[in-house]
């Protein structure tokens, strides 16, 4: 028996080497964009002369982001969808939770769409929504272990859809530290959202499209619907959380949406497909377009995670132009595999781009914010990171906004960011400057990125 066990444990090492090939493989490779996306490409599809009934806002502070969140849902009449990459438990989540089933009491009818293997919806969540009639949940990818082909692809859309009134959309999750609440003591997330408000109710614009993408995953073989038998105490939860959403006490009500948003010339939906392998990379495509017809490009993004031929698509989009980067440090990331990733090859970046990098300066907070400006005209926004999963693995939607109102609104913001910054100079190092002072970061943190970006090297396409 024991003379069996090494040819034994060696098929079973030669079958799950095989399984990893099989899930990984379709994801290598260079980036794939058809001559249909490049054929498709024109610049002026990004700009308007006439002023559009939708208006938008930029939601840059965790908060207000939360409390309008709350609003827009508490006004809704008859159709809610969402889309998430993950939800994470907190009171924010659970007053969410309570507005959405206090508006399916209501009789308004909701659909919710989250990442099934990485992000999903806890289940204390999905058991109470699940259980109302009026609300639909969708697990999108979910596991099957006969399918590695699947493995790798997520679900990374974050949006929010109010009648043919409101959305907001961004790169936002679900999730205190992502709302901050006075309660909150851990990591907040700073992000950009735009809130689009729509002066119309007859017009159908960008809303009417993204509720249409939603429609399209949730009909996909992809997307799986949540089937939960409802539980004796269903009542009791769901009286749980709308009690803890009537004490909310940050509401907006008679909050001017007209007054308070910005008048654009056009929004442009940009998305990726989502087939369950390497995907065609529609949205870095039409950035590297836009960025190589502007002279001057600001991109905010928590990391910069890219094989060698993606940095050289890169450097194709900075050669000759004003390009600035602002990104995470090693202080204010945690997340290791994506930021280890670029942190290791940031001299390659530097070598091979023309980008200027600047790296926010904290130890408790992060920026997640997927934000790319040009010319001081255009705007995307959305869930988009520079990053190897959201050009070829993940789902993935942008706005790109005609309104020079609403890019220096964003500008000013990131430029908030670039106070509390430091440029990366050519020689890999800090330029040091007189305001702001470098994050500690401990030996182990650096050794452990270090060490996981070189051994990851192979597997750059995976982040």
């Amino acid at each position: 028996m024991k003379k069996r066990k090494k040819p034994v444990l060696a098929a079973l090492a030669l079958c799950f080497l095989i399984y990893v090939v099989v899930g990984l493989y379709p994801y290598t490779g260079s980036l794939y964009v058809s001559d249909r996306t490049r054929n498709a490409f024109c610049m002026d599809n990004f700009f308007g002369e006439q002023i559009l009934p939708e208006q938008v806002m930029l939601l840059d502070d965790p908060q207000k982001s939360f409390i309008h969140r709350v609003n827009v849902i508490s006004s809704a009449q008859s159709h809610i969808y969402m889309a998430t990459f993950t939800m994470h438990r907190g009171v924010t989540t659970d007053i969410i939770v309570g507005a959405l089933l206090s508006a399916a009491d209501r009789g308004v009818q909701i659909s919710i769409m989250a990442n099934a293997i990485v992000g999903n919806i806890p289940r204390n969540y999905r058991r109470v929504l699940t259980g109302h009639e009026n609300i639909e949940v969708y697990e999108f990818n979910r596991l099957n272990l006969l399918q590695p082909q699947k493995l790798n692809a997520s679900f990374h859309d974050k949006y929010l859809i109010v009648d043919n009134t409101f959305m907001l959309l961004g790169g936002r999750n679900m999730g205190d530290k992502y709302y901050d609440p006075d309660c909150f003591t851990g990591r907040v997330s700073l992000d950009k959202e735009v809130l689009v408000y729509n002066t119309d109710p007859t017009y159908t614009g960008i809303i009417s499209q993204v509720r249409e993408l939603f429609i399209g995953k949730a009909a996909s073989p992809r997307a799986t619907l949540v089937t939960l038998r409802q539980r004796s105490n269903w009542e009791t939860q769901k009286a749980h959380f709308i009690n803890l959403y009537n004490q909310h006490n940050g509401r907006l009500e008679g909050f001017d949406y007209l007054a308070n948003t910005i008048a654009v010339n056009r929004i442009t939906l940009l998305t990726n497909d989502f087939l369950p392998a390497r995907k065609e990379s529609i949205i870095a495509y039409n950035l590297k377009r836009i960025a190589m017809n502007s002279d001057m490009i600001i991109a905010l993004s928590p990391y910069l995670s890219m094989t060698p031929s993606s940095i050289r698509h890169l450097g194709e989009a900075s050669r000759g132009r004003d390009f600035t980067l602002v990104t995470n440090s090693l202080a204010s990331t945690p997340n290791l595999p994506a930021f280890s990733s670029y942190y290791v090859s940031r001299r390659n970046i530097l070598r091979t781009t023309d980008i200027i990098i600047y790296e926010y300066q904290s130890t408790d907070i992060q920026l997640h914010g997927k934000v790319y400006l040009f010319d001081q005209r255009l705007t995307a926004i959305g869930s988009f990171n520079l990053n190897e999963r959201s050009m070829r693995s993940d789902t993935e939607s942008m706005l790109v906004i005609d309104s020079p109102e609403f890019f220096h609104k964003v500008l000013e913001s990131i430029n908030g960011h670039i106070a509390q910054s430091l440029r990366v100079g050519a020689d890999n190092n800090y330029i040091l400057c007189g305001y702001v002072e470098p994050a500690r970061v401990p030996r182990g943190k650096r050794t452990l990125y270090v060490a996981a970006g070189h051994l990851l090297r192979g597997f750059r396409f995976m982040f």
